[in-house]
């Protein structure tokens, strides 16, 4: 890749090879954390280029965010098949950006597209800027406020990292059983916490 990477891409570059060499040496802590760490700022990112795209809907925030998590979900399922790619990650982020918003539109007709790795991408401009993590976390924050650590692990697995119930038992040493339990009280807790505006109801159900 370029040496010119501005501090965004240094960024992702830097995650990206910290969650490789943790993968290798199975180091699956390590590894979530860097995957997390890396996708978090394309939420507020994705939401800003949504919401410019959307125009004209009845609720243009809330539906933004709702691609902005899509993203995260599709960013997520990629990471976990694959950490190396032949274009910067934020041209990875803006391919699958560009397929979560056309697949907001065809929802009704059920069509969903997969998450790609542009490879060959090479005139994509991304704009806006991606915001810093500290930007994203005050995002998140707002979501957050008011979880448990274990809490706070439990919603990150499930809507950063797209793991399933049975695979955030196993990680986390729980029954299924109670990972649902614990799910359904994180939802009212984060819907109590959604910023006004967001539409209430559970994006993540299990």
């Amino acid at each position: 890749m370029s040496g010119n990477l501005n501090q965004s891409e240094e960024r992702d570059e830097r995650l990206l090879r910290r969650a490789r060499a943790a993968r290798a040496a199975g180091d699956v802590a390590g590894e979530r954390e860097a995957i997390t760490r890396l996708i978090e700022p394309y939420w507020n990112w994705g939401r800003s280029i949504a919401y410019g795209k959307i125009g004209g809907v009845d609720d243009p925030a809330a539906d933004a965010e709702e691609i902005a998590q899509d993203l995260l979900r599709r960013l997520a399922q990629l990471l976990r098949t694959k950490l190396e790619f032949d274009t910067s990650f934020r041209g990875v982020a803006a391919a699958n950006l560009n397929f979560a918003i056309k697949d907001y539109w065809r929802r009704s007709a059920r069509t969903r597209s997969k998450p790609v790795d542009p490879g060959e991408l090479v005139a994509i401009d991304p704009r806006p800027p991606v915001p810093s993590a500290g930007e994203t976390a005050a995002d998140l924050d707002s979501y957050f406020a008011g979880l448990s650590e274990r809490e706070q692990a439990l919603a990150h697995d499930r809507l950063v990292l797209d793991l399933s119930p049975a695979e955030i038992a196993q990680r986390h040493g729980m029954k299924r059983g109670a990972v649902d339990t614990a799910w359904h009280r994180i939802v009212k807790k984060m819907r109590e916490n959604a910023p006004t505006g967001v539409r209430e109801r559970d994006r993540g159900a299990v």
